[in-house]
């Protein structure tokens, strides 16, 4: 697991312990997967093919940056807070490069995890005053991040380096939750939900198009919540008290959907986060059912992994997925307060 050895607590033990935490890798590759044993929780379950392995958790900053101070170290177990950083219920995701990016609605916060050097820092203030629900992330091309605050109903553009941060659009909007970033077509997809709606922005913030109403008809929403963009320049969305997934096409038109409601494999209880694959598989995150499906673009389910528990592997209302080019798999597994881990080989079709 990507975590560094847990300390005993006492300044004494602290100092034998802890002086040289060892660093495991956080990120395996599929070769390096392939190649252990099979301890770890994997989909399909053995003597099958794998196609989801997992390979840890991050939880806290304390047991994700590898060789804090010895003070460090003594100060966040006197004070309990485990180095001052921890998700509390994390949300939307995003991923670029080696920087993952995690909003954190339950603490007012957005995390940014290098994960290759193994930092950790946070955002929390803008301009105009604290965040109050960050939910959604996007990762632009030019380093910075477009959030969605629920609260402040706005659009947050933020430069990690400069540690600047300005409105992305003009408000208010009514609930944005989910953005992703198209980058056929150099766009921001953004959900917003309490206008049953879809809307697009250039990366100057100006509004490229907007989409939906009310309703259960095909090309209406009822409280979309997440989007995520496919290498078309469209862009698949969770219809959420509709029970199933909308599909935007690069101009706008609502081309297709799947999806009923209930509660085993295949169908949708309540569907959040999604991510889509170079392939156009649609990995669907599900609250209620504490699972992850995959289903191809015709909605056929492809497999189902996670289910309800705190253990590797297992999930406890997650809301967010984000897959990055080498990969990985990164779910926001809220009421776990972290964010797991897995080696992801996408599944064949039938």
């Amino acid at each position: 697991m990507p975590r560094l050895r847990s300390c005993a607590p006492g300044l004494a033990a602290l100092a034998l312990a802890c002086a040289s935490a060892p660093v495991t890798p956080l990120l395996d590759d599929w070769e390096s997967v392939a190649q252990v044993d099979e301890v770890r929780p994997r989909w399909p379950a053995p003597p099958a093919e794998a196609h989801v392995v997992y390979l840890g958790s991050i939880e806290t900053r304390h047991s994700f940056e590898p060789r804090p101070s010895f003070w460090r170290r003594a100060v966040a177990l006197l004070k309990g807070d485990e180095g001052g950083l921890r998700f509390v219920r994390p949300a939307g995701l995003c991923v670029f490069g080696s920087t993952l990016a995690v909003a954190d609605p339950g603490a007012g916060v957005v995390h940014l995890l290098d994960l290759e050097r193994r930092s950790w820092q946070a955002w929390s203030e803008t301009a105009a005053g604290p965040l109050r629900s960050p939910v959604g992330v996007a990762c632009l091309p030019d380093g910075r991040l477009v959030v969605s605050d629920s609260k402040l109903e706005a659009l947050i553009a933020y430069d990690p380096l400069e540690k600047r941060d300005q409105p992305f659009v003009e408000g208010p909007l009514r609930r944005p939750t989910g953005l992703a970033y198209d980058a056929v077509h150099e766009r921001v997809w953004l959900t917003e939900t309490l206008e049953h709606r879809v809307r697009a922005f250039d990366l100057a913030g100006r509004e490229l198009l907007r989409v939906g109403a009310r309703g259960a008809a095909t090309g209406r929403f009822n409280f979309p919540t997440r989007i995520a963009a496919d290498a078309q320049g469209g862009a698949w969305l969770t219809d959420s008290l509709n029970f199933r997934l909308h599909h935007v096409a690069s101009d706008g038109s609502l081309d297709r959907h799947f999806g009923v409601a209930g509660d085993r494999t295949g169908t949708f209880a309540r569907p959040r986060g999604l991510a889509v694959d170079a392939a156009g598989r649609i990995l669907v995150v599900d609250a209620l059912m504490d699972a992850v499906q995959i289903f191809d673009e015709q909605g056929r389910l492809l497999l189902a992994f996670g289910g309800r528990g705190s253990r590797p592997g297992q999930l406890w209302l997650p809301s967010g997925i984000a897959l990055d080019d080498e990969g990985h798999l990164f779910v926001a597994d809220s009421y776990n307060r972290r964010v797991q881990i897995f080696a992801y080989r996408p599944p064949r079709e039938n």
